[in-house]
């Protein structure tokens, strides 16, 4: 369109994206950013290779994240708050013994992990990537301290006198540890359940997963039933001086 005093062509202007358009877009961000750092982990990521999957422009990817650490921090923060509040409707909706409800967090431990185990391998093992500086997503960023919630429900099943052990952190440490590594090994005996062809490896050394007379879900049922157990087993309990000099 030209001005016919100045002569010079009007330049309309692109209509920005609406905030529903942009929060669709940071989703897709969100979900394609999980799966590559899956598949690259933290030192082949890069933004550049995200923006190629997106088939986005990699200047256009910036307005929604500067840098790989900021969307590794936004991805974390997403699957921690879904995580959160699935484990605060099991303790809303539980009835039973406090004991009983620690499983049942274990247990949803367990299932998260077998739904998405991409975003759980995000939560727990691929470790940040390194920035010279803090993001806006990091700034606002405030610890989920999920194992602190472990530890809380603990404590009470301790001060009810279902527990007789007296260190609720110490416990909780304990507990992520052994469900944290049951759920890696579960993981491996679903995939060789699942694949064949994973039992002809012979040089991986996790294909021993998948020579046991038992499954991946009795493997978990036992994994629960023995922690539920030994929580309330009184000769399997460890008293400071078991391991403090």
């Amino acid at each position: 369109m030209v001005n016919q005093k100045t002569g010079n062509t009007k330049v309309t202007k692109t209509r920005s994206r609406s905030p529903e358009k942009k929060a669709q877009q940071f989703e897709r961000i969100l979900v394609a950013g999980k799966q590559l750092f899956s598949e690259k982990g933290r030192e082949g990521f890069s933004l550049r290779g995200l923006a190629k999957i997106l088939d986005m422009n990699q200047n256009n990817l910036y307005n929604y994240v500067e840098s790989k650490r900021e969307l590794w921090i936004a991805i974390r923060k997403k699957f921690f708050e879904q995580y959160r509040n699935e484990n605060r409707e099991i303790i809303k909706n539980h009835e039973g013994s406090t004991v009983d409800l620690l499983v049942n967090i274990f247990e949803h431990f367990f299932k998260f992990s077998e739904e998405d185990f991409t975003a759980f391998t995000m939560m727990h093992i691929i470790r940040s990537p390194p920035s010279d500086k803090i993001g806006p997503f990091e700034k606002k960023y405030k610890q989920f301290n999920f194992l602190d919630g472990t530890t809380r429900v603990i404590q009470k099943a301790i001060n009810e006198g279902e527990i007789k052990e007296k260190n609720a952190a110490l416990l909780s440490f304990f507990m992520y540890s052994l469900v944290l590594g049951a759920a890696m090994i579960e993981k491996t005996m679903r995939s060789i359940e699942e694949n064949n062809d994973y039992k002809g490896i012979e040089a991986e050394e996790n294909v021993q997963f998948g020579t046991q007379p038992f499954s991946s879900t009795e493997f978990r049922k036992y994994v629960l039933r023995k922690i539920q157990l030994g929580l309330t087993d009184p000769n399997l309990i460890v008293v400071e001086s078991d391991y403090k000099k």
